[in-house]
C-alpha cells in the first residue's frame, strides 16, 4: 500500500508493484525501469510525464528525464 506515499526519486527499478494502492502517489523523478505496474491503483498519481493509451490504460513512463 503505497497511497499517497512520496516515491521522489525512488530507485523503482525492477519492481514488483502489480497490484499496488498508488494513488495520489508523487513520483517525480522515480525510475520506474522494468517495473511491474500490472493491476496497479494509478488514480491520482503525480509522474514527470506519462504515455497513456486511447482507452485510458498507462502504456509507458518516462519518468525524470534527464
Amino acid at each position: 500500500d503505497l497511497y499517497r506515499a512520496d516515491l521522489i526519486g525512488a530507485n523503482l527499478i525492477g519492481a514488483d508493484l502489480y497490484r499496488a494502492d498508488l494513488i495520489g502517489a508523487n513520483l517525480r523523478g522515480a525510475n520506474l525501469h522494468d517495473a511491474n505496474l500490472e493491476r496497479a491503483y494509478l488514480e491520482g498519481m503525480i509522474i514527470d510525464d506519462g504515455t497513456y493509451h486511447e482507452d485510458g490504460e498507462l502504456r509507458t513512463y518516462v519518468i525524470g528525464k534527464n
